[in-house]
């Protein structure tokens, strides 16, 4: 196809996009509802939902807006994002990142949440995959820096005081103990949640950060890589044979794939702010 014709098969496809939205049950009925959970992919496609989901935001139906975003996003049966998990997954850092692939994909997502209701949102209505890959863009952006040397939180190493001239690493000075993160699910949750939450820790398929996810959402949480916990239990690096940098990443990777579990259920009321720090 030439360059001449693609605005032509744009506007093919998006009036395509438009037929199928028109068939939509009224936004935020049951019916509705119940077609986010039924339908086939064909039926409807990233830019029928992403259509839907700004005018449901616009209009304040946010628990609609939701189920929206866990039909795009949280549905295993459905990859509308695959070509995102394609580019994460070709990635692999240089440096002692904390961040891996499934980071980059969550940061992703994000950034399409955060854009999809402004103006900048409306590419995805008719040019989907375009629109992904500029917030995976972005978000390689604020995770890694334009050039992929960020020097931020998300890469640790160690550094040298410049006042004592001693160097510090700050994984192997920290220990999950003083993770805010932690104290504050242990001191805010009900018993529902720490009880949602060892259900969806076991629902992690990946055995690392399974374990670690169980270790650090403990009454005795193990220290990363250095001194042992209150109970005596030694430092994860130790009893997993891994280094402190892919404990880290699990740790991070973990937090992220809990706080999706706990966005997407229908259980509990959860604070948007408490998630927000939890994910952070």
């Amino acid at each position: 196809m030439s360059v001449e014709n693609l605005p032509a098969a744009a506007n093919r496809s998006k009036t395509v996009f438009d037929a199928i939205f028109a068939n939509v049950p009224p936004l935020g009925s049951p019916e509705y509802l119940k077609l986010l959970e039924t339908a086939r992919l064909a039926e409807l496609p990233a830019q029928v939902l992403v259509k839907a989901f700004r005018q449901l935001v616009t209009a304040g139906s946010l628990d609609a807006a939701n189920a929206t975003l866990v039909r795009l996003f949280g549905d295993l049966r459905f990859d509308y994002i695959g070509i995102v998990r394609k580019l994460a997954s070709s990635y692999e850092p240089k440096g002692n990142f904390s961040y891996d692939p499934e980071d980059l994909v969550q940061e992703t997502i994000k950034e399409i949440v955060r854009t999809l209701p402004t103006d900048r949102g409306a590419m995805a209505e008719g040019a989907w995959v375009t629109f992904i890959q500029q917030r995976f863009a972005d978000a390689w952006r604020n995770l890694y820096g334009r050039d992929g040397k960020k020097d931020s939180e998300g890469r640790v190493g160690v550094y040298t005081d410049p006042k004592t001239g001693t160097e510090h690493d700050p994984v192997e000075e920290t220990d999950a103990s003083e993770a805010d993160w932690h104290t504050q699910l242990r001191e805010d949750a009900a018993p529902w949640l720490a009880e949602f939450m060892e259900r969806a820790v076991e629902m992690i398929e990946d055995p690392l950060i399974r374990y670690v996810m169980k270790d650090q959402l403990s009454d005795d949480p193990s220290p990363i890589s250095a001194g042992k916990s209150e109970g005596g239990k030694p430092p994860l690096t130790e009893q997993l044979g891994v280094n402190r940098f892919k404990i880290r990443r699990a740790i991070m990777s973990g937090r992220s794939r809990l706080a999706a579990e706990l966005l997407k259920q229908r259980e509990k009321d959860i604070d948007m702010e408490w998630l927000r720090k939890f994910a952070d």
